[in-house]
């Protein structure tokens, strides 16, 4: 029996509100450590490893995750994940010392993979409507972590670096709150759980090589050398605040591109926008490697603000009757991809140059996304 829509929306609305609110510590904690790495008690070689094992933990849980979703209903693993998110942010304010803080980064990457595969899954609980719904939910999400930038950095002048995460705790409170108004019965189905699982990642597909090229080239490679390229260019403090401005834009993209890339793939399908988008990456690759940074950098964040959007809604509509487990999986490989770039540019950048990396990104994108054209998911789209 199909779900009422408004049920339907209300949820993704609620969701996606808890996500936002569940964001505030992590966005913050981005702007803060490295540059108040003593008042958390470790060096600035930890803040990378700090910033990053979230992401890391990410890719192994996604899977489990997905299979206690399907135990449990996402109402309560929602409940626990914003609860959770929110013992994370106060830990921040509470725990010094890298073992510590570890703990609490950890905490924050179970409950992010949690709630995002959440947000996804009842946006995409069914068919009619699923990129407006994920479009609207990316841009919701990306309300929390403006306002933790913004608001929360300033408040961090007043009360101090450690302090602020217990007022953001605070607030990511209601994110508990929220999540009570969840809908039951307008959730996604429980599906058969594979019976074993036989592998530690789970075997990527055409579309999960594509998102994983996403996530090492805009979201690792781009975000780490963006201000490195423009210092060839101009001082080193004006690369600072352009590349910093870039990273800004990247998430006002998601903000705005998002909800409009979500309708256009209701209205057209799937398959026109996302290769629209596709292509914009490739090109904005090319540009950013023969230097053309400003074009290039506005092809690379508007893509992105339309790719995290039409992935899920390509998977929702390929992988109709696993959407949790399929889900779970793109965002593996994204995560994957995000972690793997930024360590294989770190390494490559001292033999070759940011823009050669960026023209063998287009190169690789373009392998995957001539494997996604010759595979039984495009014919699906």
């Amino acid at each position: 029996m199909p779900h009422a829509d408004h049920l339907v929306l209300r949820n993704v609305w609620v969701a996606s509100f808890v996500l936002s609110l569940s964001l505030l510590g992590d966005a913050l904690l981005y702007v803060i450590l490295p540059v108040h790495a003593d008042a958390f008690g470790v060096s600035l070689a930890m803040v990378g490893f700090l910033l990053a094992i979230n992401r890391i933990i990410r890719t192994f849980a996604y899977g489990f995750i997905a299979d206690l979703a399907e135990r449990i209903g996402l109402k309560k693993l929602c409940l626990i994940a914003a609860t959770t998110a929110v013992l994370s942010t106060l830990g921040y304010t509470l725990l010094n010392g890298a073992v510590w803080l570890s703990l609490s980064r950890v905490m924050w990457g179970l409950s992010y993979a949690a709630l995002l595969l959440i947000t996804l899954s009842y946006a995409a609980i069914n068919p009619q409507k699923t990129g407006t719904r994920i479009g609207l939910s990316r841009s919701v999400e990306q309300i929390g972590p403006l306002f933790a930038m913004t608001v929360g950095a300033w408040l961090a002048t007043l009360v101090g670096p450690k302090a602020v995460f217990g007022y953001l705790a605070i607030v990511s409170g209601l994110a508990v709150l929220l999540a009570f108004f969840l809908f039951e019965k307008a959730q996604p189905k429980t599906i058969k759980r594979p019976a074993k699982r036989d592998r530690l990642f789970p075997r990527p597909d055409s579309l999960d090589a594509l998102i994983f090229w996403m996530g090492a080239g805009i979201d690792g490679v781009f975000t780490l050398s963006i201000s490195l390229m423009w210092a060839q260019q101009v001082s080193i403090e004006l690369a600072i605040l352009i590349g910093g401005s870039i990273l800004a834009a990247r998430r006002l993209s998601e903000m705005v591109v998002a909800p409009f890339a979500g309708i256009i793939a209701d209205q057209f399908g799937t398959r026109l926008p996302l290769t629209i988008a596709i292509m914009a990456s490739i090109c904005g690759f090319v540009l950013v490697g023969f230097s053309w940074l400003v074009l290039g950098s506005c092809l690379l964040v508007l893509a992105r603000g339309a790719l995290g959007t039409l992935f899920a809604a390509a998977v929702a509509k390929i992988y109709q009757d696993s959407k949790i487990t399929a889900l779970a999986r793109n965002q593996t490989w994204r995560d994957i991809g995000a972690a793997a770039g930024p360590l294989a540019a770190g390494a490559a950048l001292t033999i070759v140059s940011p823009e050669l990396l960026h023209l063998g990104l287009a190169v690789a994108f373009t392998g995957a996304f001539l494997w996604f054209l010759r595979s039984p998911g495009w014919r699906i789209l």
